[in-house]
């Protein structure tokens, strides 16, 4: 029998995928330029991001700034994190959300991260 038929049907696998995706899926995002937390984001598909096993995102609804978060290996992240940076430009505001759900800004943006 072949593995994804051991983990179950089409149907059960994917409702198996969700259910990760929501247990990793945070309470809220903080916006890293005005600190406003907003609950209304969506999960991003990055299924070829090794090492990484989430990433949600949205909108601040207050200034308007794309809000990403990723989920993952401490090093995949940093990776993808750099590479958001570097697409964004100086409008990039990296930093993590502590466990209360405050954005922590990076204030040396490359030693911090590795």
């Amino acid at each position: 029998m072949g593995e994804a038929k051991k983990r179950g049907t089409p149907q059960e696998r994917a409702e198996q995928a969700r259910a990760r995706l929501d247990a990793l899926r945070p309470a809220q995002l903080v916006c890293g330029a005005c600190k406003t937390a907003f609950t209304t984001f969506d999960a991003i598909p990055a299924p070829d991001l090794r090492g990484i096993d989430a990433v949600f995102g949205g909108q601040c609804p207050s200034c308007g700034n794309d809000v990403l978060i990723f989920k993952g290996e401490p090093q995949a992240v940093a990776d993808a994190m750099l590479a958001w940076e570097k697409m964004m430009g100086a409008d990039a505001k990296l930093g993590y959300q502590s466990d209360d759900g405050r954005h922590i800004a990076f204030e040396d943006k490359g030693e911090e991260l590795h």
